[in-house]
This record gives structure tokens, sequence and C-alpha cells, in this order.
């Protein structure tokens, strides 16, 4: 009896573990890791490239022989120069939750993108996101923390460096991400561990007398760095999408490394990709070494270190799918910070070059973004987007740290009236972003701005950083406001009749609950200017008319029928439909 309970007891215990049903195959070695992303390449070779970042650098081999492998995915049709995220896969080789994740995250990234996902599509074509597969490749292949040198490559950075089983930028690994770092305006950025569970976020040694108060509870938190309250509650916000599959991520284990793990970690990467940019950051001189390496200008990176998993290398069963387990933390944890590389707008409706007759509702969300402070629409009826008229100015979210974003499932909307001699209206929505987020934590020692580019180019307008990259110069301007597509919607389209409404004998008798209802003969009506209209039943080709009124009689038409009107204009062709319940003879 006692053991059925234990077996019973312990299988509670697996099932408060895991949700997992959908096993992921763990790769045995490095090399056969490498094999799955050059797989992908040659499946989707407009998104993924595959290439050995050591050789790039003239550096050679890592200790054992190994190449070191980074991965760019983006859509390389539409070119460079794009907003910049990096991955890296595990520094600590036994820790391997962020590894193997990073290779189903990039897999779901290009197979969402082929499939025709709106926003994952939107994501590759507007950023460049780097993975390194693995920054200790003979650690994971031996399942050992530090590399064959005895190194640990999480201590060996250019900030605060102190030699704890290191050398200042001793590995080939080290000196292959740091001179990627200076080639490169990666905005965020974070390194993969495992054996707690906690998300980390610099400073790791230094500013220990430096303390910062949570605007959420009050927690006291020292190291603070002057950017706390962005990372404090990106992080937050991040730890909530992530989920709770490895434990809850909250105030309790999110926070400066000092106060979240208990320990110092001098040398650690996440510290150095903040702070190492002595030029921009001249508190942090004393702790880097730019003498001897030269001015890191490829750090002011939002970078943190994600502690996935309390067990530093799961079992397989636990890596889950898509949906949940490990993978899908990794998957949500890259999509958020990915997000959060620059702000964007994205209308939500009506979609582009899209119908309506006398007002149009559009609505929109503000992505890449803590809080939106401010966001309005302009529109204007003039084709060479003259005469803009602004509408009313939403300022619910001003001066607080969240809101008014996609990830707090906020929809803008805002009516437009149309007029009646208007043919097409052009709409911009404009938003204004993190303003609160430009106060930095003791100014008297860091000075009065922020250490992250993407802080300074959302609320500095008179930012401006200039970078030698490896796709060429790239420069990042500070502005307040950021905006939209320009939304086109045709005035015109099907005008009778009109979707849930009642008809008898072509007159408009009543609203309904549901689909148009027409009893008896009436004419279908297009408003508009075009050079023909086609009417069409079903996919079936009725009637053409190529002057106005555009109109069609509806004749022996029972049931459930799409009308469906196609509008010819300079050979372009605008669509619209309506859905109707027809007892027409």
């Amino acid at each position: 009896m006692k053991k059925i309970i234990v077996v019973v007891a312990f299988l509670l215990v697996i099932t408060n573990i895991s949700y997992a049903t959908n096993e992921k195959i763990k790769p045995a070695t490095y090399e056969e890791l490498v094999s799955w992303y050059k797989s992908l390449e040659e499946l989707y070779p407009n998104y993924i490239e595959v290439f050995k970042a050591n050789e790039m650098f003239g550096l050679g081999k890592a200790t054992g022989g190994y190449d070191l492998y980074y991965v760019r995915i983006t859509n390389e049709s539409n070119g460079f120069l794009k907003p910049e995220v990096l991955f890296l896969g595990g520094p600590h080789g036994d820790e391997t939750v962020g590894t193997i994740g990073l290779y189903w995250t990039a897999k779901w990234l290009v197979e969402r993108a082929a499939e025709g996902d709106e926003w994952i599509k939107w994501l590759l074509d507007n950023r460049e996101i780097y993975i390194e597969i693995c920054h200790n490749p003979y650690g994971f292949d031996n399942r050992q923390r530090h590399d064959a040198n005895d190194w640990d490559l999480n201590r060996e950075a250019d900030y605060d460096w102190r030699g704890y089983n290191s050398q200042l930028w001793g590995s080939v690994n080290g000196k292959t991400l740091y001179h990627f770092i200076n080639s490169h305006a990666i905005r965020t950025g974070a390194d993969f561990h495992g054996g707690v569970r906690m998300i980390l976020y610099p400073w790791s040694s230094t500013h220990a007398n430096v303390k910062a108060y949570s605007p959420f509870s009050g927690k006291e938190y020292t190291h603070a760095p002057p950017d706390f309250y962005f990372y404090h509650t990106a992080c937050l916000r991040l730890g909530e999408y992530m989920g709770s599959y490895g434990g809850r991520l909250d105030e309790d284990n999110i926070g400066t490394i000092p106060t979240a793990i208990g320990y110092t970690a001098p040398g650690c990467i996440a510290a150095w990709a903040y702070g190492a940019n002595v030029e921009r950051c001249p508190a942090e001189d004393d702790f880097v070494n730019d003498e001897i390496f030269g001015n890191y200008d490829g750090c002011g990176i939002f970078w943190i270190s994600p502690e996935m998993s309390k067990i530093k290398d799961p079992p397989e069963w636990q890596f889950g799918d898509e949906e949940q387990g490990y993978i899908a933390e990794v998957i949500r944890f890259v999509i958020h910070q990915t997000d959060l590389a620059q702000p964007y707008i994205r209308w939500v409706y009506p979609s582009n070059n899209s119908f309506a007759t006398g007002e149009v509702t559009v609505k929109w969300q503000v992505y890449g973004c803590l809080v939106a402070d401010e966001t309005y629409v302009a529109y204007s009826f003039s084709k060479n987007l003259s005469d803009w008229i602004e509408g009313k100015r939403h300022d619910d979210y001003n001066g607080s740290y969240t809101g008014g974003t996609y990830w707090d499932g906020k929809v803008w909307e805002e009516k437009i009236p149309l007029p009646e001699n208007a043919t097409d209206v052009y709409v911009v929505a404009y938003a204004k972003v993190d303003g609160i987020y430009k106060n930095v934590v003791a100014p008297s020692i860091y000075g009065n701005n922020s250490y992250l580019r993407i802080i300074e180019e959302r609320t500095n307008k008179s930012y401006v950083e200039a970078l030698n990259t490896s796709d060429g110069i790239e420069v990042i301007e500070g502005r307040l406001w950021w905006k939209s597509p320009v939304l086109h919607i045709k005035i015109g389209g099907i005008s009778k009749p009109r979707e849930g409404y009642l008809y008898l004998m072509g007159k408009e008798i009543m609203r309904l609950p549901g689909k148009t209802i027409i009893i008896g003969k009436m004419n279908v009506e297009v408003k508009g200017e075009y050079d023909k209209v086609e009417f069409y039943l079903d996919n079936e080709l009725v009637h053409v008319d190529d002057s106005m009124p555009y109109q069609w009689q509806i004749s022996n038409a029972f049931g459930k029928h799409e009308i469906v009107a196609k509008m010819y204009v300079d050979d372009v062709v605008y669509e619209d439909n309506l859905e109707a319940i027809m007892f027409v003879k």
C-alpha cells in the first residue's frame, strides 16, 4: 500500500512540474545542434543565415577545436540596417534550456512567418534576430560549467573583471562576442542560464550603495543601475508573459544580480553589455579597460540574464513544445525582447484599402514599449496627404510606468466622419512612449542620461548615434513620436444593402441582430467613382456596370448568398462583400 501511495505522489509531482505533452529531442552534441540550424537554413534561405563568427574576426577556433556559429534571422529580401537583437546559448555549458530552446524558437519563427502569421512576419521583416548557437560548445558537449581551459565564460568580460576563474577576454568565445557587439547596433540581448529560476539584470558587482525601490511594491534593490525603473518594469512584464512552467517570476526572483541571487558576479556579460561604453557612460570608466581594448561602442544594450530552470540540464520531456514547457518560455522570451527593440504601431481595423461609407472607426495598438504616454490619429481626404485633420489626443497613461500598449491588451480607436464628396481617406496613428524612463536613478553618480540606446532613441529627440556595423553605417536618431504606416480607406463600396438590416422590396425596414435579410427584389448599389464595377453572386459574375450609379438588381436568389463587388480604378482592383439571406423571385 505504501508503494502505491509513493507512486501516486510521484505522479502528482510530475504533473505539477510539467504540462508538456509534445516532447522535443535534445541534441546530443554541439555539432548536431549546428546541423539542425543548417537544415533550417536550407529550408528557409531567405530568412536564415548560419555563419562562423570567429572566422569573421580572424580569431581561429575556440579551445577544443570549435567554430563559434552565429545565426541571423530576418527577411533578407527587404534589406538590413534594422533594429538588432542578440541571444546567447548558455555561457555555462551544463545549463541547457536556453541553448536548446533557441533552436526551437528559430524554427518556430520561420515556420510561423512562412504560414502567414502577420505579427511574426512583421517582426522578421523589421528586425534582425541574432543567435549565438552556444557560447560554450565544449561545456555543452561535456555538460560542464566551464570551457576546455576550465574558465568561467561569464566572468571574463571587461567590466569589473577580477580574474575569477577567467582571463580578461581570454577565450576566443569572449573575443568573438565583444567584436561582434562592437560591429553591430544591438538594442536588446540576453545570455541564458539555469540552476535557479530568476530574471537578473545589472549591476552585478558595482555601485553597491546605489539603492532603488520598486515603483509597484516599494521593495529595495541594491547595485541599482541608472535605468533601474525600465529594467525592473520590463522584466516583471516579461516574467508574467513567459509563464510559470518553471516557477513564478515576480519581485521575489527578479532584480539586480546581487539582490536577487545573493552574490556578486564581476566580469559578467550582462553588466559589460549594458554599461561598458565609457564614452557615453563615464561613471563606469574605473571598471573598464578601454585603454587596452578601446571604447566599446556597441554597448548600451538592454541586456538581461534569465535563469530558466531550477535543474541546469532538465530531462527531455520537460522541454515541452511551442505551447507549453521550457521551449514555449524561450519563445515568449525572444518575442518579448525582440518586440521591445523599437516602438511601432500596427492597425487592428480596418484592413488597408478597405471600404467605408458615412463614417469609419479605425483601431490601432502600440507595440515595442512599456507605456503609451499619448496617442492619436491624423487623417486626410487628399491623395497627396495634405490638409491633415488631427483626432483626439489620448493621454490616459501619461506619466505611468505601464499601460496603453498591445501587451496591456489596449486597443485605441477613433471615429472619422466621411464627407459626401470624399473618395478616399488616409490615416496615420502616432504614439509617444516610455517618457517616464528618461528619468535615471542617482543622476549625481551616473549623469542625467540613460545608458540604454533604446531609451535614448525613444525619449531624447536630440540623441544621435552613428555606428559602423557589419551592415554599413547605422545612424540611430532620437524621436519622441512614432507613427504607423498610412492606412488607406476607399470611401464607397457596397452602400445598399447594409450589413445587419432587413429589406422588403428594396426598402430598409429595421436593424437586425444577425445577417442582412432581403425579401423581394432590390438593387445592390455601389458608391464611389470607378472605371467599372463587377457584381458577383457566390463567385459567379452576374453583372458589369461602367457608369454611375453602379447597381445590379437581385433576382432568383433564395437562401444564404454572398454578394461581391469588384471595383476597378486605374488597373487597381478593390473588393467589397456582404453576406445576406435572400428570398427574391
